[in-house]
């Protein structure tokens, strides 16, 4: 059976979403009668429950004021509330305490810190996804194929999740993608984002071209997928010398714009 209270003092704040908070907490009896007993009797009439919100975003509170509050008032007995912020992507922290009609707020608990998500995609490009234009081309190479990068295990897994058509989209030479269709044409374009992870001192190359190896072994690359099918043939070298050589599935690119991947193939004289 749940008990109906833990003993403590204490107020967790939750994210409901982009423009909602919850709360809930648990304040003992005696707790909120030491609080009281720190009034004046002229603050006794008219004092309300509040829950006072902070708005925390991008300072060190308290040791920094909040950029802005606001109060909530509380009816009852109530344990729990719903606060409304209309505020995306801003932190916030809670206080629930006593609120004379002097102006005097005294503070039963405070919450945990918590920040709302944004309401719309990232305006943050991620480093980790981006390459030049000459590495770009050099790796598509039409006669090398597609260049990818990914780690020496789970191949086929990765490349699954990696497909997704038309998310990104990235221009093709003039010409390719192009298909005769009831008598209009159109143009395909789809990304492909290979993503992995070896030893952080490891050499991993694609199509004889050394990809980037992050400090933690971890590596990707985001790269048009042309239309046809495509063999990629990836190398990874261990800091002692030891190789691997990988062909990774055979990627294929429909004029309608589906992308299949086969199972991945390995040939591999040591341990990558």
């Amino acid at each position: 059976m749940i008990p109906t209270g833990y003993g403590d003092d204490r107020i967790v704040l939750m994210v409901k979403d982009p423009w909602w908070l919850f709360a809930y907490w648990e304040i003992q009896p005696g707790t909120e009668r030491a609080v009281r007993s720190q009034l004046l009797p002229h603050e006794v009439p008219g004092l309300s429950s509040i829950l006072r919100v902070y708005d925390v975003t991008g300072i060190e509170f308290p040791a920094q004021p909040a950029c802005r509050s606001f109060d909530i008032s509380l009816s009852g007995l109530a344990t729990n509330w719903y606060l409304q912020t209309n505020a995306p992507d801003h932190a916030f922290i809670v206080d629930i305490g006593l609120l004379a009609h002097t102006g005097r707020f005294l503070r039963l608990a405070r919450s945990n810190q918590v920040r709302t998500p944004r309401s719309g995609p990232s305006e943050v490009l991620d480093e980790a996804w981006r390459t030049t234009e000459e590495a770009y081309w050099a790796l598509l190479g039409a006669s090398a194929g597609i260049g990818m990068g990914a780690s020496p295990t789970g191949w086929s897994a990765l490349l699954q999740r990696a497909f997704f058509s038309g998310q990104w989209s990235s221009p093709l030479p003039t010409g390719q993608g192009r298909a005769a269709v009831k008598g209009f044409w159109c143009r395909v374009n789809t990304d492909l984002v290979v993503y992995g992870a070896t030893e952080p001192k490891a050499t991993v190359t694609v199509q004889g071209q050394r990809v980037a190896v992050r400090p933690d072994g971890s590596f990707s690359l985001r790269l048009a997928l042309p239309e046809g099918t495509q063999t990629i043939t990836v190398e990874v070298t261990s800091a002692d010398g030891r190789r691997a050589e990988m062909v990774a599935p055979v990627v294929s690119l429909a004029r309608d714009g589906s992308v299949r991947a086969e199972p991945a193939g390995s040939d591999a004289p040591g341990r990558g």
